[in-house]
């Protein structure tokens, strides 16, 4: 199956992107922004994947604006903006978005002032402290002589803690699930998450947990629902579509992950794209289409190219 894309291809419906210069061109006419994701598309964990600074680079020098949009919250923006240039990618500061940054203006919006428990990097903590928000130092202790319950009365409790926000976290345990219960026990303390992603495949047959197993734990042991910054939810974008930075119908998203990126793009109202180098596959899409699920349709990309560098020897600084 390889259709050459036209004009009127139907939100929902997944069709292989036509890879010749013509359509691909008349199909870059009808967008300004692209909105790439960042692990699956641009890099695989810390590893750059195949041309696709060449080809982010050749799309930038088209015209198009481009924009990182990444569910991560290990790194800051500053962090994540500094792995990309040195990868090679023309991509400056405020053209980076994060989980963690979103978390943080999503904070400074409630005009939130008490103390912060974070379940995770120390990317969330550099955002909200750019934004004057005090977090509690991460801490990391070792389960050993620990034993659930006898020991849960020896968890210290700060009181000016006032909302507890969670993203992904390489040392997540019993105690910092146990502590984050019991801050969440008062109605009062936000329940705050970047994201929902659940796994990333580090290898063949082999997935990584992401943030959104502890989001999931903690919520199902506090019985508390968080506020989720992260894609899918356009909150993240919703400042550069205020300002009118991003014309959601000449916006395109390029992602690997239905349930986060391309319903992301759904939401926003933007066209979308998804590679097969990273969570979901073209296989994933075909069945979602075929699905009688409700809603799962919004998963299903417009259109699907096996990896981003697919599309380089297509584009030319001519058309603009």
């Amino acid at each position: 199956m390889n259709l050459a894309l036209n004009r009127s291809v139907q939100k929902g419906g997944c069709q292989v992107l036509g890879l010749n210069r013509y359509s691909i061109q008349q199909w870059l006419k009808t967008i300004d922004t692209i909105v790439f994701d960042g692990d699956g598309v641009l890099w695989k964990n810390d590893e750059v994947l195949d041309k696709a600074p060449e080809t982010f680079n050749a799309l930038r020098a088209m015209g198009k604006d481009a924009y990182i949009c990444s569910n991560s919250s290990v790194k800051s923006v500053a962090g994540i903006c500094k792995k990309a240039q040195e990868m090679g990618f023309l991509v400056a500061k405020n053209e980076i978005l994060s989980s963690g940054q979103t978390l943080a203006r999503f904070m400074k919006e409630k005009k939130f002032k008490k103390k912060v428990y974070v379940v995770g990097g120390q990317g969330i903590i550099d955002e909200l402290k750019l934004v004057g928000i005090e977090s509690l130092p991460l801490d990391h202790p070792s389960l050993q002589g620990f034993s659930m319950p006898e020991h849960v009365h020896t968890i210290f409790l700060d009181p000016n803690v006032g909302a507890v926000v969670v993203g992904n976290d390489k040392d997540f345990n019993m105690i910092k699930l146990t502590k984050a219960c019991c801050y969440l026990k008062d109605p009062e303390v936000m329940f705050v998450a970047t994201n929902r992603d659940s796994a990333f495949p580090a290898s063949p047959g082999r997935m990584i947990p992401r943030a959104g197993v502890m989001v999931s734990a903690i919520q199902a042991a506090s019985q508390r629902m968080p506020f989720t910054c992260g894609k899918p939810n356009p909150y993240m974008c919703i400042d550069l579509m205020r300002q009118g930075a991003i014309q959601p119908e000449r916006t395109l998203i390029i992602g690997d992950t239905m349930n986060t990126d391309i319903l992301f793009g759904y939401n926003c109202g933007f066209q979308t794209l998804m590679v097969g180098t990273g969570v979901s596959s073209y296989l994933d899409a075909i069945e979602a289409q075929a699905s009688k699920v409700p809603f799962l349709y919004q998963q299903v990309p417009d259109l699907y190219v096996p990896k981003l560098s697919n599309l380089l020897p297509f584009l030319s600084s001519r058309n603009r």
